[in-house]
C-alpha cells in the first residue's frame, strides 16, 4: 500500500490535535486519572449495572447465552441489540483483570517462536499485521474493540501513527489511561481512548476522517459483523484499509460433528462471542459493509510454515516461565486454585471463581480446536474502502452505509 499522503491542511490539523492534547494535559494535572462512569459515558446501561455483584452479572450472562437476554425480565429475544451490548460490556468488566494477568496488555493470541519470549512473539505478529495493513507514520487509525490499548500503543511506537481506540467498557478505558500516563509523551500525544459501541461509533469519529481502521480479535463479539464493519467503512477515507485479526472457524470445521460444535459453543460462551463462522461467510459480511476483500489468510498456518509454534501452545504448555505460570493449562489451574482460596476467605468477590472457570472453559475449547485444525484466533482479512470519483459519489456511499447499518439494526428489534 502506498504511503499516506496528507495535504498541508491535513498535516496542520494533525499538529493542532497533538498540541491541543498536550495543552490539555498540562492544564489538567490529573487528565489521565481514571474517572468514574457517568450516565453518558457508561453507555445505555447507566448506574444500575454498576451496582451489580459478579454473581448477578454472571447469572444474567448465562440467561443471555441460553437465549433469554433481557436484563430485567429475561423475556427479550436473543438478538436484542441493547442486551447484546449490555452483556458484552459487563463481560469485559468482569474479565479484564484476568486477561491482563494472563496476557499482559494485549488481549489476543498469536503464533509463538520457541526461542522468543511470549511477549516478543506477540509483538512480532502485531508488527506483521500492521505492516500488512499498510499503517504508516502520521496516519490516523482507529482500533475498534481496543481492550486496554496495548497493541495500539505499540502501533504508535512502531509506526508513529495517531491512534483512536474504542471499547464498550469504561473499566478498560480507565486502565488504558493509567498505563499510558506512565509512558513517554510521544505515545501519550498520539493515543486517544473512547468509551463506545463499535456498532454505533461515538459522534466524534466523523465519516471519512481516518486513514485506516482495524479489529483485533474483537469483531466476533458482534452478532451481525456487517454492522461494525460498515461503521469502520464509514469513518475510513475512500481507498483506505479496514483490517481484521479475528477468531475464525477453519474450512475443516464440521457443523455436523458434535465434538466440533461443543468446542464452538465452549469458545462462544467462555469468550463472550457470537456465532463464530468460516471465511466464506465472513467475506460476505465484509461485502455487505461495502468493503472489497484484498487478502484473507490464517496467520497461524503462515507462522508454522515459517518455523513458529502453534498459537495454542500458550494455552497448553506455555513457552517461557511467565506464560507457564499464567496462560498455560497448569498456570490457569494455579490461578483458579488461588482465586478459590481468596473467594472462600472473602478477599475476592463471590462469582470471581465462576469467571475464572468460564475463561478456562474457553481456553480449553480454543486450544483443543486449534490442535484439531478446525479453529484459529488469527485469521487476517485486509479489505479496502472503495475509492470515489467525486463528492456526490462519496456522499452516496456514506448514505448507503448508514442505510445498511440502520436496516441491520432495525432487523434486530
Amino acid at each position: 500500500m502506498a504511503p499516506a499522503k496528507h495535504s498541508k491542511r491535513e498535516r496542520a490539523a494533525l499538529l493542532r490535535e497533538r498540541q491541543n492534547r498536550l495543552t490539555q494535559k498540562q492544564n489538567t494535572p490529573n487528565a489521565r486519572t481514571p474517572t468514574p462512569p457517568t450516565q453518558q459515558n457508561a453507555g445505555k446501561f447507566g448506574a444500575k449495572e454498576e451496582a451489580m455483584s459478579s454473581e448477578e452479572i454472571l447469572a444474567r450472562y448465562d440467561n443471555y447465552y441460553s437465549g433469554a437476554t433481557d436484563w430485567d425480565t429475561a423475556q427479550q429475544p436473543a438478538h436484542d441489540e441493547h442486551n447484546n451490548a449490555a452483556a458484552a460490556e459487563r463481560y469485559f468488566t468482569l474479565i479484564t483483570d484476568f486477561f491482563e494477568y494472563g496476557w499482559g496488555d494485549a488481549f489476543h493470541m498469536a503464533p509463538l517462536r520457541p526461542d522468543w519470549s511470549f511477549k516478543r512473539s506477540m509483538a512480532y505478529w502485531e508488527q506483521n499485521f500492521v505492516l500488512t495493513a499498510g499503517i504508516q507514520r502520521d496516519m490516523k487509525v482507529a482500533d475498534l474493540g481496543m481492550g486496554i490499548g496495548g497493541p495500539m500503543r505499540r502501533v504508535v511506537e512502531f509506526t508513529g501513527a495517531n491512534m483512536t481506540g474504542v471499547t464498550i467498557c469504561q473499566h478498560q478505558v480507565n486502565r488504558a489511561n493509567q498505563i499510558t500516563s506512565t509512558l513517554p509523551e510521544y505515545i501519550q500525544d498520539r493515543t486517544e481512548y473512547l468509551v463506545g459501541d463499535y456498532n454505533d461509533l461515538p459522534s466524534q469519529m466523523k465519516p471519512s476522517s481516518y486513514d485506516a481502521a482495524y479489529f483485533m480479535e474483537s469483531l466476533s463479539h458482534s452478532e451481525d459483523r456487517a454492522i461494525p464493519l460498515a461503521q469502520a467503512a464509514k469513518i475510513v477515507k475512500p481507498g483506505g484499509i479496514v483490517a481484521g485479526w479475528q477468531w475464525m472457524l477453519k474450512p475443516a470445521f464440521d457443523y455436523d460433528n458434535p465434538r466440533h460444535m461443543d468446542l464452538k459453543r465452549g469458545m462462544e460462551y467462555g469468550g463472550g462471542l457470537r456465532n463464530l463462522n468460516k471465511p466464506d461467510a465472513r467475506h460476505e459480511e465484509y461485502k455487505r459493509a461495502g468493503l472489497e476483500v484484498l487478502q484473507s489468510y490464517d496467520m497461524g498456518t503462515d507462522a508454522i510454515e515459517r518455523g513458529h509454534l502453534g498459537w495454542w501452545k500458550a494455552l497448553t504448555t506455555g513457552v517461557d516461565l511467565p506464560s507457564r505460570l499464567t496462560s498455560s493449562h497448569w498456570g490457569r489451574k494455579l490461578t483458579m486454585g488461588t482465586v478459590k482460596i481468596l473467594e472462600t476467605i472473602g478477599v475476592a468477590e463471590p462469582g470471581t471463581l465462576r469467571t475464572a472457570l468460564m475463561l478456562e472453559h474457553c481456553g480449553f475449547s480454543a486450544a483443543t480446536a486449534g490442535e484439531l485444525g478446525i479453529f484459529t484466533p488469527a485469521w487476517v482479512t485486509i479489505a479496502r474502502v472503495p475509492a470515489n470519483k467525486n463528492d456526490k459519489e462519496h456522499q452516496k456511499r456514506i448514505d448507503g452505509l448508514q442505510a445498511t447499518i440502520d436496516l441491520a439494526l432495525k432487523a434486530k428489534k
